[in-house]
């Protein structure tokens, strides 16, 4: 397993997950870590279909700029920068999370184990392989972060 051990977060590529965009940080057998982008007033449902009737995956969510809105069930959390989530283990019950404020929000999403393990994916070049071969071009460091200043 080949993987970045070191990685800066400015130098990483982004990805489109639609509505959310993202930066793979970490990669390994039984921990995946990105860090995650929402434009303002953008929100989208945490976890897959899949996920959410059969895998379960543990998650920890950390806000580093801007503030979310986290709701899971009934109960709603405002995450604001430096503050930590953690993700009940709860198949079946979405994640929504919601970026009200007018600036984009960053929050690193670490989960346990890397999601989609049918097709495990080790490191960011075999990343991007997937997206380019699915016509779906990655973001280079200096757009990702043009995207993120025009959402302040």
């Amino acid at each position: 397993m080949t993987q970045d051990l070191f990685v800066k977060v400015k130098e990483v590529e982004g990805f489109d997950h639609r509505p959310e965009w993202y930066r793979p940080l970490a990669f390994g057998k039984n921990i995946y870590m990105n860090m995650t982008y929402l434009l303002p007033g953008v929100e989208f449902v945490m976890g897959s279909a899949r996920e959410k009737e059969e895998e379960l995956l543990e998650r920890v969510v950390y806000t580093m700029s801007g503030v979310i809105e986290v709701t899971h069930g009934e109960e709603t959390v405002v995450l604001e920068p430096h503050t930590v989530f953690v993700v009940p283990l709860a198949p079946g019950l979405p994640f929504v999370v919601k970026n009200n404020a007018k600036e984009t929000a960053g929050f690193i999403v670490a989960m346990s184990p890397p999601p989609h393990p049918e097709h495990p994916v080790y490191t960011r070049a075999e990343l991007i392989d997937i997206y380019v071969t699915n016509k779906r071009i990655p973001k280079s460091p200096t757009e990702m972060e043009e995207m993120i200043q025009r959402g302040k």
